[in-house]
């Protein structure tokens, strides 16, 4: 093992390196999410480069740059080469690993057969469970020349067993050893992960419209359902159609309850960052991303977004400023939901709730992972009597089957069973009953930082704060700290000398229970002539 590279692998880590190789990697890896598949796979080229190298590496395009850098850092040796587009076309010399993303598959099968490939690694191996998708098709032609194949999969296939045969098939036998851990079997000292819904209310504003649209949907169900009736339409094709219309328009008060809920979202974390929480914010509307955006930037809450437009090379570098401490708040979109390591923090919150619960228990996965010390806690905002009650029942009762009938697992399902499902018991009483609720986003904001150029001192009480966890604090919100004074268990900062505030301007500004600010009125600097420069002569 020393071979791959100083970094170390965790015992179960090894044991599944092992376990691979004495399988001549075929193998179907089912790791839960966090237990570190990726530095698996890498590991295996790293003892047997000789058998597997030149490798493919198929990944989702949201990680495929991901895997460049892992390969960088534990195969400092190889030469790696990631295939960006249609046209590019490969290098003469050749490479160790190509990495290519699912999406340009298709086009690019024949160029990567003609490097000799020893290995294919397929990175989120469910991408290929339906055989009639051209991707799939690929896949399959890909494995039957190569010799090894290892799939990596943190969701299993547990929609219908056809979709299992769909992977199996790629293996020679069609019975390919599954490799399985949860991440409480891998890492037994994880903490554990808790999940808390906070109820709110829509803001005035948003209800009349909410309402409105919601009894227009009612109508329109109504009616489909009963052409339904009269045409004589074969159901299941009436299904089908009839799903993809009420996706659409379900999407519409979907939007509409994320959009209300923002304002409750921004002052939940700048509740949290102000007392030293680093926070994650996970939506799947665009408009509502957006309008998240906005609202922190208002709040000058320092933060950065990940979403389906954000281009690959600066993915990177959006995680590894909220990874380092730079910026307190990270929103993300489903395309943040793999492949992405964020266990900086230890509260996440759900400001909307995704279609199937796969896709929330793959983005709760971002912050609950190898590495993370804390427990960890996932906040889901819900707003009573609204569509949130439906799907909220749906994903509970689905994360209810599958936890009695094979354990603590995760669940893959579509957003087109879950509207068939939500439409078909619309006329259910579906409202889920909450004690009490919360004022956030119906009272009063809180309101901004003070901006650091006004800011003399701050102030931070009581025993966790020391030298490093002010300095984390300070840059999270974009303060610059002097110098740092400690007189028992109160910690005074110097941000500006208070020779540079008007006298008696100063104002306590309250923070916390632990922390306040002294901020204080500037006093302004006479401008005169810049240096060299020659003062006008008054007329």
């Amino acid at each position: 093992m020393s071979a791959i590279s100083k970094l170390t692998l965790r015992d179960f880590q090894k044991k599944d390196v092992l376990f691979m190789r004495a399988h001549n990697y075929n193998v179907l890896c089912a790791n839960a999410p966090g237990t570190g598949k990726t530095i698996e796979a890498l590991a295996c080229i790293g003892i047997d480069r000789i058998k597997l190298a030149p490798a493919i590496i198929v990944a989702p395009a949201s990680v495929a740059e991901n895997w460049q850098v892992e390969a960088h850092k534990w195969l400092p040796w190889a030469r790696v080469h990631l295939i960006k587009n249609r046209a590019q076309p490969l290098p003469r010399v050749r490479c160790h690993l190509y990495i290519i993303s699912w999406s340009l598959l298709a086009d690019r099968a024949l160029d990567l057969l003609s490097t000799r490939p020893k290995f294919l690694i397929a990175d989120e191996a469910h991408f290929a469970k339906n055989e009639d998708a051209e991707r799939s098709r690929v896949l399959y032609g890909l494995a039957r020349r190569i010799p090894h194949r290892l799939l990596l999969t943190g969701t299993p296939v547990v929609n219908n067993e056809q979709e299992l045969v769909a992977l199996k098939s790629l293996f020679p036998n069609n019975n390919p050893p599954i490799l399985r851990r949860f991440l409480e079997d891998a890492a037994p000292d994880i903490p554990p992960k808790t999940r808390c819904v906070i109820p709110i209310q829509l803001p005035r504003k948003f209800q009349k419209e909410y309402y409105r649209a919601q009894d227009e949907f009612a109508e329109w169900l109504a009616a489909r359902l009963q052409e339904r009736l009269d045409g004589g339409e074969a159901e299941a094709a009436h299904q089908r159609a009839l799903a993809a219309e009420a996706l659409v328009k379900v999407g519409y008060l979907r939007r509409l309850v994320g959009r209300a809920k923002t304002n409750a979202a921004v002052d939940w974390a700048a509740r949290a960052v102000r007392v030293g929480e680093p926070v994650i914010l996970f939506a799947e509307h665009q408009a509502v991303i957006e309008r998240l955006s906005h609202s922190l930037s208002r709040q000058r809450l320092r933060h950065v977004v990940l979403d389906g437009s954000t281009p690959k090379r600066k993915r990177l570098q959006l995680i590894e400023q909220f990874q380092s401490g730079e910026v307190p708040v990270f929103v993300g979109s489903k395309a943040a939901g793999t492949g992405v390591t964020l266990h900086r923090a230890r509260h996440l919150l759900f400001v909307e709730y995704f279609w199937t619960s796969a896709d929330l228990d793959q983005a709760e996965d971002r912050i609950r992972r190898i590495g993370q010390k804390y427990p960890t806690k996932m906040w889901y905002l819900h707003a009573p009597n609204t569509i949130d009650d439906r799907i909220c029942r749906i994903i509970a009762r689905k994360r209810g089957i599958m936890a009695k009938a094979v354990g603590i697992e995760h669940v893959e399902d579509t957003p087109e069973e879950s509207v068939m499902e939500l439409i078909n018991t619309w006329s259910h009483n579906a409202r889920l009953k909450f004690e009490g609720g919360s004022l956030l986003g119906i009272s009063r904001a809180l309101p901004a930082l003070p901006l650091p150029r006004n800011t003399c001192q701050i102030i931070f009480a009581g025993r966790r704060w020391n030298s490093a966890s002010i300095k984390a604090w300070a840059t999270m919100n974009g303060y610059a700290i002097k110098s740092v004074k400690t007189d028992g268990q109160v910690c005074r900062t110097i941000v500006h000398s208070p020779t540079h505030f008007v006298q008696g301007s100063f104002k306590t500004f309250p923070i916390s229970r632990e922390i306040k600010m002294i901020i204080g009125t500037r006093i302004k600097q006479r401008r005169g002539p810049r240096p060299g420069q020659r003062q006008k002569a008054r007329l």
